[in-house]
């Protein structure tokens, strides 16, 4: 087996992933495969990422980096590895098909992310991956779902495993002198949203339900926390005109995209993280997973199909998708009782503790151990 070579040392893992972090723009997957490569690194292994040319740099926490995804050369040939794993979700891929017409001679493994809103051709090319792949990891229930649904006979070779809070829990940190920099007063009820800002994650039902809030509770503010790509400017321009129409603007801070230190300070400052995706709530959203690592009460939309991890009134407080109404009221009763949003918020710790990167990490391990035998 590859990870018993000559001198101990680990497997070679080769990871393709084009958002891999830095980049201009920020990417869930990207961040995902960041917080992976640089745990398994910590546990051991020799871990190489190939990443697009949008790469900024510098690599960090023992991972090599090669911005050649883009390339002409195959990028699974350049680099010698024991076992190759692509992160995969369709729009990571939609301008890089060549990229995926990948013929491994080294063991492969695909972490599907999403086969959600795929393309006739990337549909096509996924298939062709999961064929090809000696193993494939589901990062979520969903894909897990839809492959027992449609790919039956891959159920053999797959392993789920639910990804982790891409932003790591701050050291210190002073949640008043946090609330004092946002202009948000000591004592006003702080709600959170972390993300990058695009249709689909509820931002205009939240904004209706805090306009509807702020009548028992007038001091109750929103932060939001996030980037916006340059082709969602627009729509961001239109939330911001809605909370101006419904009378909220001032009591909605915008702070853009921030380090993951910045992002966890203002975590550590709020009282309730609030998630209210279109779709219904899913652990493979980074973004919720980062509200539940910091032990926040999390109240989000009840997913589109039932979910092993994520139960309402345990671990989350669930509302239906796009009903502004009923999000207004069960965020009016979480600030009304300290004692609810403790035991949500103790529910939170302990499912993130499941999800934990050193234990995704050993899980993922152990999946490349099972197509080295």
């Amino acid at each position: 087996m590859a990870a018993a070579r000559a001198g101990g040392a680990g497997v070679r893992v080769l990871i393709a992933c084009p958002s891999y972090p830095p980049q201009a723009v920020t990417c869930g997957v990207g961040d995902y495969t960041r917080c992976l490569a640089e745990e398994l690194a910590r546990q051991g292994e020799q871990v190489t990422v190939v990443a697009s040319a949008a790469w900024r740099g510098p690599a960090r926490g023992g991972v090599a980096v090669l911005p050649i995804l883009d390339d002409a050369a195959p990028w699974w040939r350049v680099v010698a590895a024991d076992v190759v794993n692509l992160q995969y979700a369709p729009d990571l891929y939609r301008h890089r098909r060549r990229a995926l017409r990948a013929t491994f001679s080294t063991p492969a493994v695909v972490t599907v992310h999403t086969l959600l809103d795929a393309t006739l051709g990337s549909r096509a090319a996924a298939l062709w991956l999961l064929t090809s792949a000696r193993h494939v990891v589901a990062a979520n229930e969903e894909v897990t779902a839809m492959v027992r649904r449609r790919l039956r006979w891959l159920a053999r070779r797959l392993t789920e495993i639910p990804i982790g809070s891409n932003i790591a829990v701050a050291a210190g940190g002073d949640p008043l002198a946090t609330r004092a920099a946002l202009g948000v007063p000591a004592r006003a009820p702080l709600l959170a949203h972390f993300g990058l800002v695009y249709p689909g994650k509820g931002m205009e039902t939240l904004l209706e339900a805090l306009a509807m809030l702020r009548r028992a509770r007038p001091e109750a503010c929103l932060v939001v926390i996030g980037d916006t790509r340059e082709s969602e400017r627009a729509y961001r321009a239109g939330l911001e005109a809605l909370a101006l129409r419904l009378g909220v603007a001032a009591a909605v801070t915008w702070t853009g995209r921030r380090t993951d230190e910045d992002v966890s300070r203002i975590l550590a400052a709020a009282d309730v993280f609030v998630a209210p995706f279109d779709g219904g709530a899913s652990i493979r959203r980074g973004s919720l997973m980062a509200g539940l690592a910091h032990g926040l009460p999390v109240v989000s939309t009840s997913p589109a199909a039932p979910s092993a991890y994520l139960r309402d009134a345990d671990n989350v407080a669930l509302v239906p998708p796009r009903d502004a109404a009923a999000l207004a009221a069960r965020l009016a009763a979480l600030l009304a009782s300290s004692a609810e949003r403790a035991r949500l918020a103790q529910g939170a710790r302990k499912l993130a503790a499941r999800v934990a990167w050193p234990a995704i990490a050993e899980e993922t391990r152990a999946v490349y151990r099972r197509v080295l035998v």
